[in-house]
């Protein structure tokens, strides 16, 4: 080294390394020479491993050969061939230590043109013998191998690389991935690009395209990209290993295409399932289990054992097992033979919970036609299914309770619409008015209705609706009716609150009941009922959503009550006024003309007030004719009662106060009634029986009413024809029209509403034949029996109000 020597300043820092810091600290001798080959730095492990100083190795002058040997000539060689590339050789000196020291050195950057370590001989040799080793693994590894700067140019290839690629490592070094590789290696450069910006391997990346400038045959590889530390921690480069994959994939493409799209399938299969909380499984084709399904025995706490070839339906709810077993049978049996796929079944599956209700839904997994297996999810659906089925039962139990007329009948439709949907057990209580409000008072009262699941075995009492009950201050439903809240018990009756009722106690035991839910039922706000509803057996337990159910039936079931109640009031009323304007017919010897008998029957409405606007009337005229009007008032209410009171009322005036036909009278009635907003829609027949010489005559005018039907002593039945005017409240000016017919002996006049012969639907007009067969076959009956066979024996099905008016003449 010939420059003189320069001593730096103490604890010097050359580009950005002081001696005493990090460079202190190293387990390597560490130095640096400038251009002129005057030493710059020296580590302390390279004055133990040489035994020269700082100052004596710094400075202007170097290593004078007078002072130590030293291979002046080998110096330079070293110093010039470091500062061209890397150099490992054998320090040319002696050093006062003695040891034989080897120089790993190369070329520095700015001021410092070389940099270096010194090392002991066998450690060097340790550490040549280790570089001959990798670069013997490396030239000869079975995969290309290529190491690349962070600018991202070769650095170093294998033969492997070459072989893959083409070309030679002297024309790929210091040149980028792109520049050599074209298209191709913008693809590659990519991923080596974020693995040095994501600081983390990229792995299994396939490419395909052409290398070697695009020129290269069209290859498919497998390349698994590693960023490359430096002692320091910081990246270095990026390390790219690639494996030619070629053959294989045009060996293997289409199976591989296969299975890839079938494990991508399957792999959203799963993530759909888990995403759903549902169980999958994979079913041989002959719908068997030879996979295991974990989450499938998650739910049924079956083991693998249990599950696998058809164990998995012992699961299956014993009362669904079979229906399961046969739908799964023939969806196997139809995919097997090539028809289309698809199964569903609903069912209940033993869980850790109890019985739970599942939706099982698979489909067939097919390759060239060919079955190869099902895959297929337990979905449970318990909660959806229970929460639709309540609102069925709500919605079932108000429309029987609406249908119903007084409070008794309201509270059994209601047990019957939730036994067995519902409730294994309903039972409804009656409270004594008296009780409920102190706590720590039992409750009693009258048991009233109850309705238990078929199968269970006769509930105590169940028969006598008039047995008492009694029940401690701590049972359910003392507590609701103390409260006037919704009460929910869980698990076996407390025999505490039972007390009162041993032998239902017993009962309860026997049939695994597992929990009762009871409502109140108010009116007027007290509380005069309990519902008692029990789940026995398997049936899930209620829960607080159950609660909120029988809350809605409770109030539905108090709403019905109170309009029971008003009900019967409303008919009270209606029935009295009916029995005011619907007088009994006269008798033969009150009626002037004689061999004349007249009976009459009224059937009010099959529902709401039993009482509407069908009405008759038997009177006898001044003049000594006998007067008689059927008529029906549209309606089945106390207005339309009323009004057919009013228009009775009016045509009687009109009839008895004049001598004129029927026609007239109906004419006159129609005029007042339009004028006074009395009349409605109302259809009417009216008519007189006269005599005239020794025949008796039937005079009427018809209102858009019901013909007669004419009965004769030999039992020919038929209707009397004759003109059929417009109904009242139309057009009370129009001219309306008389008929009249002789009565010959024995024959039985028959007048009536339409609710005697009416049909829903009657598209061959069937009614009108029927009746006249009704009239036939009662041909030979007193007339008061004649009358009540007409009203019972009707097959007419509007639930409308019936009335007949019969007179038979001797």
């Amino acid at each position: 080294m010939t420059g003189p020597l320069r001593r730096p300043a103490p604890e010097p820092a050359r580009h950005g390394v002081p001696v005493g810091g990090v460079v202190a600290r190293l387990p390597a001798g560490i130095f640096a020479l400038d251009a002129h080959g005057a030493v710059l730095l020296w580590s302390p492990e390279a004055e133990r491993l040489t035994g020269w100083g700082a100052g004596e190795a710094l400075g202007r002058s170097g290593l004078r050969p007078e002072r130590r040997p030293v291979d002046l000539r080998a110096v330079r060689e070293m110093f010039a061939a470091a500062c061209r590339s890397r150099v490992s050789l054998p320090l040319p000196a002696e050093v006062p230590t003695g040891r034989s020291l080897w120089v790993h050195a190369g070329p520095g950057e700015g001021e410092v043109a070389v940099v270096g370590i010194l090392q002991e001989q066998a450690d060097a040799q340790a550490g040549a013998e280790a570089f001959s080793l990798l670069d013997a693994l490396w030239q000869n590894a079975p995969v290309g191998l290529a190491y690349f700067d962070t600018e991202l140019r070769y650095r170093r290839v294998n033969s492997a690389v070459t072989a893959i690629d083409g070309g030679t490592s002297d024309e790929r070094d210091g040149r980028t991935v792109e520049e050599v590789h074209g298209e191709t290696g913008g693809r590659i450069g990519e991923v080596l690009r974020r693995a040095l910006a994501e600081d983390a391997p990229q792995t299994d990346v396939r490419v395909t395209g052409r290398l070697w400038h695009g020129t290269g045959p069209e290859q498919s590889w497998v390349i698994n990209c590693y960023p490359v530390h430096g002692s320091d921690g910081s990246i270095q480069g990026v390390g790219l290993v690639v494996s030619d994959i070629t053959e294989a994939e045009r060996t293997r493409r289409e199976l591989a295409e296969v299975a890839t799209a079938r494990e991508q399938l399957l792999r959203r299969y799963r993530s759909l399932v888990d995403a759903t909380a549902s169980a999958v499984w994979i079913r041989e084709p002959d719908g068997s289990a030879s996979e295991d399904s974990p989450s499938f025995r998650a739910v049924t706490g079956q083991s693998e054992a249990e599950y696998r070839g058809w164990g998995f339906l012992d699961a299956v709810h014993p009362d669904d097992r079979e229906g399961k077993r046969e739908g799964w049978q023939a969806a196997v049996a139809r995919a097997g033979s090539g028809g289309p796929g698809g199964f569903e079944h609903v069912h209940r599956l033993r869980t850790a919970r109890g019985w739970r209700w599942f939706r099982s839904r698979a489909e067939p997994v097919r390759e060239d036609g060919r079955l190869l297996e099902w895959v297929g999810t337990e979905t449970d659906i318990d909660d959806e299914r229970r929460s639709r089925h309540r609102l069925d039962v709500l919605a079932g139990a108000t429309l029987a309770v609406n249908r119903a007329l007084d409070p008794e009948t309201e509270l059994l439709a209601l047990a019957d619409a939730v036994v067995p949907e519902f409730a294994d057990l309903c039972r409804v209580y009656l409270v004594d008015e008296q009780d409920g409000l102190e706590p720590g008072r039992a409750v009693h009262g009258r048991r009233s209705v109850t309705r238990a699941r078929e199968g269970l075995p006769p509930v105590p009492g169940g028969s006598d609706r008039s047995a008492r009950f009694e029940f401690g201050p701590g049972h359910p439903l003392a507590r609701s009716v103390r409260t006037g809240q919704p009460e929910l018990e869980q698990g076996p009756p407390d025999s505490a609150h039972w007390d009162g009722t041993p032998q239902m106690l017993e009962w309860s035991l026997r049939v695994g009941m597992n929990s009762r839910l009871v409502a109140p039922v108010l009116s007027g706000g007290r509380v005069i009922a309990g519902l008692l509803f029990a789940a026995c057996g398997d049936r899930p337990a209620y829960t607080r959503d159950d609660l909120a159910l029988v809350t809605e039936l409770a109030a539905r079931a108090s709403a019905a009550v109170e309009h029971g109640r008003r009900f019967q009031r409303t008919r009270q009323v209606s029935l009295a006024l009916q029995e005011s304007m619907l007088t009994e017919p006269p008798v033969m010897a009150d009626i002037g003309i004689g061999g004349i008998d007249v009976a009459a029957r009224y059937r009010p409405a099959a529902a709401d007030v039993e009482v509407g606007g069908d009405w008759y009337d038997v009177f006898r005229l001044p003049f000594g004719d006998l007067a008689l009007t059927v008529g029906d008032v549209a309606g089945h209410d106390l207005a339309a009662a009323a009004t057919m009171g009013q228009l009775r009322s009016m045509l009687r005036a009109l009839a008895y106060d004049t001598d004129g036909a029927p026609s007239d009278v109906l004419r006159r009635l129609d005029r007042v009634a339009s004028q006074l907003d009395v009349t409605r829609f109302t259809t009417l027949l009216h008519g007189r029986i006269l005599l005239r010489g020794e025949q008796r005559l039937f005079r009427w005018s018809n209102a858009g009413h019901p013909v007669p039907v004419l009965l004769e002593a030999d039992g020919t039945a038929s209707f009397l024809g004759g003109a059929v005017d417009v109904v009242l409240g139309v057009d009370p000016d129009r001219l309306r029209h008389d008929q009249e017919i002789t009565l010959p002996a024995g024959a039985t006049l028959v007048l009536h509403t339409d609710g005697l012969a009416e049909r829903r639907n009657d598209p061959d007009d069937r009614a009108a034949r029927d009746l006249l067969a009704l009239v036939r076959s009662g041909a030979g009956l007193e007339l008061q029996a004649f009358c009540e066979h007409l009203v019972t024996g009707s097959t007419a099905d509007t639930g409308d109000d019936v009335v007949v008016l019969a007179v038979r003449v001797s």
